[in-house]
């Protein structure tokens, strides 16, 4: 009898080719199970609420603080003790940076590191060589100064600061900063920790190119691989179909640069990970079927070459993959390793979601600092206590 799964990702190649196009590779070896995977857009996949999805697929790619929603609703199945525990084990050895462990929330395990990704910086080689420089900045301070050239001659830097980036860029400059954003806490940030990093959103917006404050990172890299106006992007998720062979006009990726002691680390975490719902009937065959998506010669191997960005240290240290995407991996492992993992409690999404349209409308149009701080730090911390006191009355 052939059994059928439903699964759904994020619209893009990265998000939906190397799963879609395996298929066939897969049922070629289980006959007996089909896998049909739908997209949805990025956007969707950062605010969606996962129960919704739950209720119609079987397997749900998601991003990682979606954990806490799932374990207050229970729309998603415990991965924990469905696999064997040597699965488990390799997937924590293979982690890049903490993402393996960004899917454990509560005791139970809600999905399996199926991408790594975080925001990193990249360049254009060509036009830095323009510039009269031979690496990409690796102090804030040269950040600046580059921004500074650039403008001289007409470039720009670009900082994707659309509402779900904006939060991002908070999140990753604090914690750079040593003061990250903490779960159950009475705010998101120190108001004068959240004041210095709107400083520093405001130096980086001067000197970027006007159109990317409504950007993503996929319009931001779209826009600097098709013209030739930007020459680096010092915060944005990465994504490796912008530097691999064949591309006209490649990107380079490289650590970030941000203005803390260590300017390499912090950078916010992202990826993301393949979860069951908990309505799937099939559940023996959906573990089969992501027992093969995470193995590593899967993953560094059709996985890569279908355009994803592997979950799996050993694909990141691949010399194959690595000579194909001009090192991404391995020019980015070191801000990977260092990422930041950011709440997940059950309510953090709207919050950090609120928070990020207020800094959006403030590097659009200005305003008042001192309100977006109090506004964006008295949401966060309602949440927070919602969060606090759901988890005291599981545990009475």
């Amino acid at each position: 009898m052939t059994v059928r799964l439903r699964g759904i990702t994020w619209d893009h190649s990265r998000g939906f080719d190397p799963l879609a196009r395996n298929v066939a590779r897969f049922t070629a070896r289980h006959p007996h199970i089909e896998v049909e995977w739908s997209r949805r857009s990025l956007r969707d996949f950062g605010v969606q609420p996962v129960e919704e999805l739950a209720e119609q697929f079987d397997l749900l790619v998601i991003d990682h603080p979606f954990t806490g929603r799932a374990h207050a609703l229970g729309c998603l199945r415990d991965l924990k003790p469905l696999f064997p525990a040597a699965f488990h084990a390799m997937l924590n050895r293979e982690s890049v940076g903490p993402s393996t462990r960004s899917y454990d929330y509560a005791g139970s395990i809600y999905a399996l590191p199926t991408d790594a990704a975080a925001q990193v910086a990249s360049y254009r080689p060509d036009l830095l060589d323009r510039l009269g420089r031979e690496a990409p900045p690796r102090t804030f301070a040269e950040v600046l100064e580059l921004g500074h050239a650039a403008r001289a001659a007409g470039l720009w830097l670009a900082m994707p600061s659309c509402q779900s980036d904006a939060a991002c860029l908070v999140a990753t400059l604090s914690a750079n900063l040593g003061h990250p954003i903490q779960p159950w806490s009475d705010r998101l940030l120190a108001p004068h920790v959240f004041d210095a990093v709107l400083d520093y959103l405001r130096q980086l917006a001067e000197l970027s190119h006007p159109l990317s404050r409504d950007w993503n990172p996929i319009a931001t890299y779209d826009a600097m691989s098709s013209g030739d106006e930007i020459v680096y992007v010092p915060f944005a998720f990465g994504y490796t179909n912008y530097s691999r062979q064949g591309v006209a006009k490649p990107l380079i990726y490289t650590n970030i640069a941000g203005p803390g002691p260590d300017p390499a680390a912090g950078t916010i975490l992202g990826g993301a990970g393949c979860a069951i719902s908990a309505r799937c009937r099939e559940v023996e065959a959906a573990v089969e079927y992501l027992s093969w998506v995470h193995q590593p010669e899967h993953q560094a191997g059709d996985y890569y070459r279908e355009g994803g960005q592997p979950g799996l240290r050993s694909a990141w240290l691949d010399p194959e993959a690595n000579a194909d995407c001009r090192n991404f991996f391995t020019g980015t492992l070191e801000s990977m390793d260092k990422a930041y993992l950011r709440p997940r409690f059950d309510g953090f999404i709207p919050a950090f979601e609120h928070m990020g349209e207020l800094v959006h409308e403030w590097l659009k149009n200005g305003g008042d600092k001192a309100s977006l701080i109090r506004e964006a730090n008295d949401t966060y911390a309602r949440a927070s206590e919602k969060a606090a006191r759901r988890l005291l009355m599981e545990k009475d």
